[in-house]
């Protein structure tokens, strides 16, 4: 019991990261060897049946195709078959009526076999053999006499149904369906039609039902041997076509230790397929599969593993760092202390909370000793601060200024200092954040007066306002520095005459712009892309866009156009909405 509590603790008090991996590996490594039985044990067979299934799939889809080959063939010979124009022109007792037996050629048969050879392509020739006498003429109609020589003939005498016979040599043999025409009374005489296809292209789907080495031999009704094909490396065949088509169970039961046996009717001709295949091909697709399998699961586990083993690490490694640095800052007499978490372990987990009990203590050390006397210390400097800066000192100083300004007749004087009253009445703004458009207007109307004094009226002032808007809230002191810019910058820099300063205000789609545009010098194109940075000579733009962006959003900052020798137009936005901008 003792050794097992041992090997329990040793397991909690084990690195985090190495339980991890720990537990991978055995989940693993257990994983793969449970798939490896399963797919030895179920898979294995159910594969082989599955690819016997493809086979057999495949065996029957090229029979489709021979099927509708076959049938096209017979509904061609079926057309022929009951074409009265040429059943009558060949049940004629022609004599030496050469004129007569010439029309019939021109104007029956020669017209009617050359359409039906263009309808089918793998019918490659269609010959009519007659006993009526007729003149053999183009290799269209031949003497019955020449088919009745044929070994064949006796099997297909007689049948009015197509009967399919494998004619010419060995080395070139031609596949034939042959067929007696109509008799009747009115037919005195005995006619065949004979149909030839390619003999390698009518079979040429048969030629591709596996990529691996197969045998494939098609039997007539009688078994008679229609035709055969393999894939197998050399011209011999491994399994004797005349031997499977004897005694197929027999040849089955011989080598059906090496090869797979399959069989399917062709019904459209009453043929036979039978085809064969090495057992090796399919173990060796079984065994492919399995491994190809295998492999592929070992891979993904592969990739798993180093997946978390890196986010593992990821995790792991900041969480040491932190234990490092805060470990750094604990308190020598931490252990004085009562802790929030009792942690229960020693690993990386365990250690983070240890440390963010000192963490905490310190912390709450520090709020209860400094934090709230270095609270109240910062309240007393800025109330002495504000003690110290008295705007009504500064107004009343400022109208005594003006009246013994008026006393002494100084009338420029009396309306610099009253201008100069208003503006830092408007500036300081009862120590608002906020103000209207139309008390920031009226603080850049007393700016703009002062520096028409303080310039000799240098310059012309243009206002275009729309007055349902002056009431909109905006943040204090966002034109004067646009405006100080304008004149310092643009203006006093220009020598057009008249320089002009337009301070315009309009809405658009919910926006309300506050344009400032003079016709000074303009902005140099090098300036413009560092105006809004800390080294630019241009702070007030600076200040004035961060601050549009804290109150209402980084898409709506200052927009500036400007061009060399033509001026600088400066454009606030504002929404329009009750809201008040962000303080």
């Amino acid at each position: 019991m003792r050794t097992l509590d041992l090997f329990f603790r040793y397991i909690r008090d084990m690195k985090l990261k190495t339980k991890l991996i720990c537990i991978y590996i055995i989940a693993s490594f257990s994983a793969l060897f449970l798939l490896l039985i399963v797919l030895k044990a179920a898979l294995g067979k159910q594969l082989f049946s599955h690819e016997q299934s493809m086979l057999s799939n495949a065996l029957n889809q090229s029979i489709s195709q021979l099927d509708a080959q076959i049938n096209d063939t017979i509904n061609l010979s079926n057309v022929i078959y009951n074409n009265d124009d040429i059943i009558s022109a060949i049940n004629v007792d022609y004599g030496k009526d050469y004129f007569k037996m010439y029309t019939a050629y021109s104007n029956i048969i020669k017209p009617e076999l050359y359409i039906y050879k263009c309808l089918i392509p793998e019918v490659t020739d269609i010959l009519l053999y007659s006993s009526c006498g007729i003149f053999p003429h183009k290799n269209l109609v031949n003497s019955l006499s020449d088919l009745e020589t044929e070994p064949w003939f006796p099997e297909i005498k007689d049948i009015h149904t197509p009967s399919w016979i494998v004619t010419g040599t060995k080395e070139s043999p031609s596949l034939a369906s042959i067929r007696m025409l109509p008799k009747i009374p009115s037919y005195p005489f005995d006619n065949y039609l004979y149909l030839e296809t390619d003999y390698k292209n009518f079979f040429a789907c048969t030629n591709s039902i596996s990529q691996d080495a197969y045998g494939l031999v098609i039997a007539g009704k009688n078994n008679s041997l229609i035709y055969q094909y393999h894939s197998f490396p050399g011209d011999d065949f491994p399994v004797n076509a005349q031997e499977l088509l004897t005694d197929y169970e027999k040849t089955v039961e011989e080598y059906g230790s090496r090869y797979i046996f399959l069989s399917a009717p062709v019904e459209s001709a009453g043929w036979t397929i039978y085809y064969y295949s090495p057992i090796s091909n399919v173990k060796g697709t079984v065994e492919r599969t399995i491994f190809t399998s295998f492999f592929l699961i070992a891979l993904c586990f592969t990739i798993l593993f180093l997946l978390t083993f890196f986010t593992v690490n990821s995790i792991l490694s900041p969480l040491r760092q932190l234990t490092g640095v805060i470990s750094k800052i604990s308190l020598a007499d931490i252990e004085k202390h009562e802790l929030l978490i009792i942690p229960n372990r020693n690993d990386e987990i365990g250690k983070l909370i240890h440390t963010f009990n000192s963490m905490l203590k310190r912390i709450r050390s520090l709020i209860d000793e400094a934090y709230v006397q270095k609270l109240k210390a910062k309240e007393y400097q800025l109330n002495a601060l504000r003690a110290q800066i008295n705007p009504h000192f500064l107004y009343n100083t400022l109208s005594l200024i003006s009246a013994r300004a008026i006393i002494a007749e100084q009338t420029e004087i009396s309306e610099t200092v009253q201008l100069l009253t208003l503006f830092y009445r408007t500036s300081l703004n009862k120590g608002q954040d906020t103000t209207t458009i139309r008390n920031e207007l009226e603080n850049i109307k007393a700016y703009i007066s002062i520096q028409l004094i303080l310039t000799s009226h240098s310059f012309l002032v243009e206002y275009q306002l729309e007055e349902t808007l002056l009431e909109l809230p905006i943040p204090c002191l966002i034109l004067q520095p646009i405006v100080e810019n304008a004149i310092e910058h643009g203006l006093r820099s220009s020598r057009r005459q008249p320089r002009r300063l337009i301070i315009a205000l309009s809405e658009e789609k919910g926006i309300c712009f506050i344009r400032v545009c003079d016709n000074g010098c303009g902005i140099p194109p090098d300036k413009m892309q560092g105006l809004f940075a800390c080294e630019t000579t241009h702070i007030g733009i600076k200040n004035v866009n961060e601050r549009l962006k804290l109150s209402y959003g980084d898409n709506l900052g200052l927009i500036i156009n400007s061009e060399a020798d033509n001026g600088t137009e400066v454009i606030i936005r504002i929404p329009l909405q009750k809201n008040s901008p962000k303080p």
